[in-house]
């Protein structure tokens, strides 16, 4: 009997051993876990965020790795980030545009090349300028959404629907709104506002419809959504809080010394309108639905060959010229509504920040080994504070990590 317990007692303890051994190790879900814990309890303080969701894919339907952190608000009873949790896409929603516009090229409903003259002839200062060209931001179309007119609506008229019209009048020139003109590169959401009233012109319905038949639908998006107003609440309840910190001036503030956006500063975005950002950048998502419509974007599902080479044609961020590649020399560069720059060692990569007044959304595309790594959090953080890139090149560490085991 006493030997038969040592027996007993002694297999005890090595499958104890065992399994305190297995427990120091942790799996690569739990160290995607920490990761974004430490990253939270780093930036929360800095960035005023609450939460953040990851998504991390290693091929297109394979395995994948599906991660949080904190909540979804600043209040007590605020509740943890999860599944269900919803964040605006920003300009990672450009995307949509460029699809619609290239699935109507290849309709023959259009050409890219077509001058903005023949779509909107009601913007003849613009005239010229190719629908490629408002697609690449080189078209030198001012910014609306860095004027003080965007900036008071923001601040008295958070819940206001705007059209496509009001926007583009805020950047288009007159007798009271001469606004810097710009060459070469020259980000500006006025652009893709453009291109999505040409969208509704071409393909004969409005561009939310458009978004909805072409993008959202067939590609299963079922946590992604787009309006062009006010989000229905079953929406808003998903969605994240939102935080505005950031008291940096607009571009069109010459010698500013108080940023327009004072008044918003640590206003709760979630109930404002996203009407301001529409073709530009105003659709909702989770982390794991922009993983699924980046996937099918980069590997060509989306549309046929000749429009998705046309798609990935890159100009220089530095010239505004067409380049083959990004380089050392020249590190950044923007196809369709696409990046692509050199990341420091992880090379030259396909990504995207997103963001509006509350929120961000990034993605990272490492073609070379099928990866994609999507991370939300919920803030517009104060002027050169944003290190979301420092959450994703975590997670790309411990998958490489994972990978050399």
């Amino acid at each position: 009997m006493k030997n038969g317990m040592l027996s007993v007692l002694l297999g005890a303890g090595i499958a104890l051993a065992a399994n305190l051994c297995l427990a120091a190790e942790p799996t690569q879900v739990e160290k995607v876990q920490s990761a974004l814990a430490a990253w939270l309890e780093a930036r929360a303080p800095i960035e005023k965020v609450t939460g953040i969701a990851a998504y991390i894919s290693f091929g297109d339907g394979g395995p994948a790795i599906e991660a949080f952190a904190g909540t979804v608000g600043r209040d007590p009873g605020a509740g943890p980030v999860d599944q269900d949790t919803l964040y605006q896409m920003g300009s990672t929603s450009k995307s949509f545009a460029v699809a619609v516009i290239l699935k109507l090229e290849a309709a023959g409903k259009l050409s890219i090349d077509d001058p903005l003259g023949k779509w909107l002839p009601e913007y003849p200062a613009w005239q010229d300028v190719t629908i490629r060209r408002l697609l690449n931001m080189t078209s030198g179309i001012p910014n609306y959404s860095e004027t003080e007119w965007m900036s008071r609506a923001w601040a008295d008229q958070p819940k206001r629907d705007f059209t496509m019209k009001e926007l583009v009048a805020a950047a288009y020139p007159s007798a009271t709104n001469r606004l810097s003109e710009n060459s070469g590169y020259f980000y500006s959401n006025t652009n893709y506002v453009l291109a999505g009233m040409i969208a509704e012109k071409a393909g004969g319905k409005r561009y939310r419809d458009l978004v909805h038949d072409l993008i959202i639908e067939p590609h299963g998006l079922y946590s992604t959504f787009y309006e062009a107003g006010t989000y229905p609440e079953s929406v808003i309840n998903r969605l994240s809080h939102g935080y505005f910190e950031n008291q940096a001036c607009a571009d069109y503030q010459p010698g500013c010394k108080e940023s327009w956006n004072l008044p918003i500063i640590g206003r709760d975005m979630r109930e404002a309108s996203t009407s301001w950002a529409q073709a530009a950048g105003g659709a909702i998502s989770s982390a794991r639905d922009v993983d699924r419509w980046m996937r099918a974007v980069f590997h060509g599902k989306v549309v046929p060959p000749k429009q998705q080479q046309e798609w990935m044609q890159l100009v220089s961020m530095k010239t505004g010229e067409p380049i083959a590649a990004v380089s050392d020399d020249d590190p950044a560069g923007f196809s369709l509504g696409l990046g692509n720059r050199i990341l420091g060692p992880m090379g030259a990569q396909w990504f995207y920040q997103g963001e509006t007044l509350g929120y961000r959304t990034l993605y990272v595309w490492i073609a070379a080994e099928d990866l994609m790594i999507t991370v939300q959090t919920n803030s517009q953080p104060p002027e050169g504070t944003s290190k979301l890139n420092e959450a994703v090149a975590a997670l790309y560490q411990i998958v490489k990590a994972s990978k050399a085991d």
